[in-house]
């Protein structure tokens, strides 16, 4: 930060002495504005080469679990009850919209899905209280390791019709936890917010100093013309 205002500072004194500390300063903001413009508009569309995102990042996208009996399962009840055989619910490797693959994302919602049981389960001093005790893989998909062909084979699914991007998995019995029927839904964050931010605040700020700029410009004009003589 320090660098920054030393940099800025040092151009704005070189502007301020050839135009005056006024007109330098909004010179300054200007340029200044255009290039913030130009940065934000990156961070927020990418360039070729480059992805979205590559900025400052808020939130990121995350699977938030639920049960059907919760206040959250209410919301999105009518596409739950349908289950996982319903028209809208869809198997592993689906691409969803928003460019989301729902293979990629299927590890994710697992470890997810795993910790918040087993933290359930803690909660009620129950036994299945390690995220390795609710192991399991999607019924008729390979396996993804050896260690994984041991793990029960579960009902999975998702689905988005209207609705963020929900994940269903009936995780069957075993020696320490009944059959759980359990979902997910995709919070997708606000990872593009503060590149937004820089955005608007640059074009607002840019119009402002621009028309300030302007009008100096114009009252300039006006001067030199009421000195030349008659």
């Amino acid at each position: 930060m320090i660098a920054v205002a030393v940099l800025i500072g040092s151009i704005y004194m070189l502007l301020a002495s050839n135009f005056g500390a006024r007109l330098g300063y909004l010179v300054l903001m200007v340029s200044l504005m255009a290039w913030i413009i130009l940065l934000s508009a990156m961070w927020l569309f990418g360039l070729p080469g480059t992805t979205p995102g590559t900025g400052p990042r808020g939130a990121e996208a995350q699977w938030i679990p639920f049960l059907q009996t919760s206040d959250q399962g209410k919301v999105f009840n009518d596409t739950l009850n349908a289950f996982p055989t319903g028209s809208t619910w869809k198997p592993i490797g689906t691409l969803f919209s928003g460019n989301v693959d729902s293979k990629g994302e299927f590890a994710t919602v697992r470890t997810v899905v795993q910790g918040a049981l087993a933290a359930l389960d803690a909660k009620k001093k129950l036994p299945a209280t390690d995220p390795t005790d609710w192991n399991f893989r999607a019924a008729g998909v390979p396996p993804a390791t050896p260690d994984e062909e041991a793990f029960p084979q579960a009902k999975v699914a998702f689905s988005k019709s209207g609705t963020p991007l929900l994940f269903g998995v009936d995780i069957p019995a075993s020696s320490k936890h009944p059959e759980v029927l359990v979902f997910a839904y995709r919070n997708k964050g606000k990872v593009y917010l503060y590149a937004l931010y820089f955005l608007i605040v640059g074009i607002l700020s840019f119009a402002v100093h621009l028309w300030f700029l302007a009008r100096y410009e114009k009252a300039q004009k006006a001067r030199e013309a009421a000195l030349q003589p008659a």
